[in-house]
C-alpha cells in the first residue's frame, strides 16, 4: 500500500525512468477506436490505471458545486488553480483518503480538503477526460525542459477540467493554458472528448505539448509511450502545439522534422529512445494478427497527419482492424496478459455517440484486475450516485512476513524494502486485506484476482471463477441492451447501474469466500 508522500515519489521516479529509458513500471494501457471502425458507430476509448495490486480505489459522483467560483484548489504538490465557476457534477475514480485512514491523503500525506488522484470521468455536460497515462522523455529533453513541482500533476487534470469545461474543446484550451502558464509535474497521454470531437494530448516534458483532434477512421494503442509521429503544425484545425516545441527539441539536440514545412516528428524529437515493448506488440497483434510484427517499427503504431507526398491529410495510423469493434472487444483487449493484471487499479471504457443528449456517453467500469473483473455500464450524465461498494473507505492493506492467522483474506506478495546496506531488495510475504474487505468492490476484486494468480487454486476452482465472471459480464451486456435510452431518467439509469454493480459484487464476494 502506497501512502503519505510515497506515490509522488514513485510517480516522479517513474517519470524520470521513462525520461532516461524505455522501461515503464506504471503499466497503464490506453486504446482508441474511431466511430467508423466500431459496430455501433460510437467513438470508443479506454484506459487501465496501474501502479499496485493493493491500492484502494473509489468510484463516485463528485456533486455539482463541490468547488465554487473563486475557490483556490490546492493540489498535493504545489499546483494551485482558482475555479472560474461552480463545478459541474462528474463521475470520478480517486484514491481512498476518507476518515477510515485518518483523513490522510494517500498521495501527499496531507489532510487538506481536496479530491486526490482523480483518474478520469464524465461531467454533466458530456465532457469526458482520461488523464493518468504516464509517459516520459529522453534525458536530453528532460534537461532542456524539466518537469515542474508547481505544475499540474496528471491526476489533477480531471478534477480541474471536469469541474470547469462544458465542451471538449473548452477543456483542451483550459489544459493547454495551464501547461503554458504553470507547466506540468510529469508527462502524460490524455483523452478529452464530447459527442462532437475527441482530442489526444501528449506532454512529454515540463512545458511542451502536442494536442491532436482524432479522426473517426483511426485506431491506436498507448502503453505508456509517446505515439505522436510526424505532425504538420499548419493543420491548425486539428493540431495545437506549444510555441517552443521546436526550440526545446533543438536545445536538446534531438529535433527531427522540417522547420520550413512546419513539421515535427514528436516521437523522434522527444522520445527517440523508447521501444515498442510487449504491450504494444500484443496490442498490435490483437488489432490484426495478420499484419502484426514481433518487432514493430515506430511507423507501425504512431499517429500522423502527413502522407508519403508530405501533404496534410486526416489523422491516421498504419493500424488496420480486422473487424468492427464492440465494447466486448475492448473488454477482451484488457484480458491480454500484461495489460490486464493484478497491477490494475481500475479500468474504464467510454463509448460516445453523436446524439447530443444525456445518454450519448456510456462508461463501463471494472475494478482491480481487468482480466478477472466485470465491466458494469453507466450513463454518467444521468448517474447521480454509485453503488455503496465503490465508495467504502477502508484501512490500508498491511504487509506481513508470515501468513497472518487472524486475518480473513491474505495472499502471497512481494515487497521491496531497503536492507542494512541501503539496497532495495525483494521480501516475500503476504498482503493482508482490511477486515471490511467484503464491503468494498475494489478489495473484493483485488482478493479474487490475487488468490487466482497465487497458484494455490485447482484448475476446477479457476474454471469456476472465470465461468462465473463471464456469465456476469454477459448479464451486464444483456441488461444494458434492454435499457431504452429515450425513456431513461436519472433515477432509472442510476438504479439500473447500482443493481448490476451490487449483483456483481455479491457474486464475487461468494467466489472469494469459496477459495480464500
Amino acid at each position: 500500500m502506497l501512502n503519505s508522500k510515497m506515490k509522488k515519489l514513485v510517480t516522479s521516479m517513474i517519470a524520470l525512468i521513462l525520461c532516461l529509458s524505455s522501461v515503464s513500471a506504471m503499466a497503464c494501457t490506453a486504446i482508441y477506436v474511431g466511430s467508423d471502425l466500431t459496430a455501433d458507430g460510437t467513438t470508443m476509448f479506454a484506459r487501465s490505471e496501474d501502479i499496485s495490486n493493493s491500492y484502494n480505489k473509489l468510484f463516485y459522483v463528485s456533486p455539482a458545486g463541490k468547488h465554487t467560483a473563486g475557490e483556490e484548489y490546492a493540489g498535493c504538490y504545489g499546483f494551485t488553480y482558482t475555479f472560474k465557476k461552480d463545478s459541474y457534477s462528474y463521475t470520478a475514480f480517486s484514491d481512498d483518503n476518507g476518515a477510515a485512514v485518518n483523513n490522510e491523503c494517500p498521495d501527499c500525506g496531507g489532510t487538506h480538503a481536496h479530491t486526490p488522484y482523480q483518474a478520469g470521468g464524465t461531467n454533466e455536460m458530456g465532457v469526458t477526460v482520461s488523464a493518468t497515462e504516464t509517459i516520459g522523455c529522453t534525458g536530453a529533453i528532460y534537461e532542456a525542459d524539466p518537469y515542474l513541482d508547481t505544475g499540474i500533476e496528471e491526476a489533477e487534470i480531471p478534477t480541474v477540467l471536469l469541474s470547469e469545461a462544458s465542451t471538449a474543446k473548452e477543456a483542451v484550451d483550459l489544459l493547454l493554458s495551464i501547461y503554458d502558464t504553470a507547466g506540468c509535474a510529469g508527462g502524460s497521454g490524455i483523452f478529452i472528448a464530447d459527442d462532437k470531437e475527441t482530442w489526444y494530448i501528449e506532454n512529454a516534458s515540463g512545458t511542451q505539448y502536442v494536442a491532436l483532434k482524432l479522426s473517426s477512421s483511426m485506431a491506436f494503442a498507448q502503453p505508456n509511450m509517446s505515439i505522436i509521429g510526424l505532425i504538420d503544425l499548419d493543420d491548425t484545425e486539428n493540431v495545437i502545439a506549444s510555441k517552443d516545441i521546436f526550440a526545446v527539441a533543438e536545445k536538446a539536440g534531438s529535433y527531427v522534422g522540417d522547420k520550413e514545412a512546419n513539421t515535427i516528428d514528436y516521437v523522434a524529437s522527444y522520445n527517440a529512445d523508447q521501444s515498442a515493448g510487449s504491450r504494444m506488440v500484443n496490442a498490435l497483434r490483437f488489432f490484426n494478427a495478420e499484419t502484426a510484427k514481433d518487432e514493430p517499427a515506430v511507423s507501425d503504431y504512431t499517429i500522423s497527419n502527413v502522407n508519403a507526398e508530405s501533404d496534410v491529410v486526416p489523422m491516421h495510423t498504419s493500424i488496420v482492424l480486422d473487424h468492427a469493434y464492440t465494447v466486448d472487444d475492448f473488454v477482451k483487449y484488457y484480458h491480454i496478459a500484461g495489460i490486464g493484471s493484478t497491477r490494475n487499479l481500475e479500468t474504464h471504457i467510454f463509448a460516445i455517440s453523436a446524439q447530443d443528449g444525456p445518454t450519448d456517453t456510456v462508461e463501463w467500469v471494472a475494478m482491480d484486475d481487468a482480466a478477472l473483473s466485470v465491466f458494469v455500464p453507466y450513463y454518467p450524465m444521468l448517474t447521480t450516485d454509485t453503488y455503496e461498494g465503490y465508495k467504502l473507505s477502508t484501512l490500508p492493506a498491511e504487509f506481513a512476513a508470515g501468513k497472518p492467522e487472524t486475518v480473513d483474506v491474505a495472499y502471497p506478495t512481494t515487497k521491496y524494502q531497503k536492507n542494512e546496506n541501503g539496497e532495495r531488495v525483494p521480501v516475500e510475504g503476504y498482503c493482508a486485506l482490511p477486515a471490511d474487505w467484503a464491503g468494498s468492490v475494489y478489495w473484493t476484486m483485488d482478493a479474487l484476482s490475487n488468490l487466482y494468480e497465487a497458484g494455490s487454486l485447482t484448475d476446477e476452482q479457476k474454471t469456476a471463477i472465470t465461468d462465473k465472471l463471464a456469465a456476469l459480464q454477459t448479464e451486464c451486456y444483456e441488461t444494458f441492451a434492454q435499457l431504452n435510452p429515450e425513456t431513461l431518467t436519472a433515477e432509472t439509469a442510476t438504479a439500473a447501474s447500482m443493481e448490476l454493480a451490487s449483483k456483481v459484487h455479491a457474486a464475487c464476494v461468494e467466489l472469494v469466500n469459496a477459495v480464500k
